[in-house]
């Protein structure tokens, strides 16, 4: 198998995991918590962070970066625009959108919530945060206003990624009244290979 992914459901490897299973795409699956401790993992990710991949041998982390290559690499299923064009320009806009004035906010809640030590918790930025994920998560929401799909109006691996914040954003109940993005979390899991977990 020439591509393993190291990975941890439900964090951000679900980006991954659904972009190879869109590709048809084999690989290896390396999942669980103690894939956090492995060597393997540091070997790849300098913080021992998920996911990471190898593609024939070949270390890769981060999610954009993961997704963009494997598009990229298979661009024959038509996932990405290719590189040069005005839609992978519109990719790439998205993506950097999502990480800084999204995801950057929803994350440093997550952390103050479970992953940092007790002691070291300020769970006075949780407003803040929300607030600003919010003013993202508009913009967003404006541009879906009559479109199915976030580049070309045609499903990929953009959305992937970037629907996998929104529907983080959905599972912290702060899209209430983002019709847009509530309608996007629908379509995306309609798709049959999608991982996200309905909200309970």
């Amino acid at each position: 198998m020439s591509i393993t992914l190291y990975e941890l459901q439900p964090t951000r490897s679900a980006r991954a995991r659904w972009t190879l299973l869109e590709l048809g795409v084999r690989y290896e699956s390396v999942a669980g918590r103690e894939v956090f401790a492995s060597s393997e993992l540091s070997a790849i990710h300098p913080l021992s962070k998920l996911p990471a991949l190898r593609d024939a041998g070949r270390p890769l982390f981060e999610s954009a970066a993961i997704c963009t290559w494997l598009a990229d690499s298979h661009p024959e299923a038509g996932l990405i625009a290719p590189s040069g064009t005005w839609a992978r320009a519109l990719h790439d806009q998205w993506v950097a959108f999502t990480l800084s004035e999204i995801e950057a906010f929803l994350w440093h809640t997550a952390r103050n919530l479970f992953v940092l030590p007790e002691e070291d918790r300020v769970p006075a930025v949780y407003p803040q945060n929300e607030a600003a994920a919010r003013r993202g998560l508009a913009v967003l929401d404006a541009h879906l206003r009559g479109r199915e799909w976030l580049v070309e109006d045609r499903f990929s691996v953009t959305d992937i990624f970037v629907g996998y914040a929104v529907w983080w954003a959905n599972r912290q109940g702060i899209i209430a009244n983002l019709s847009s993005l509530i309608e996007y979390v629908e379509r995306l899991q309609a798709r049959p290979f999608c991982p996200f977990e309905q909200n309970v």
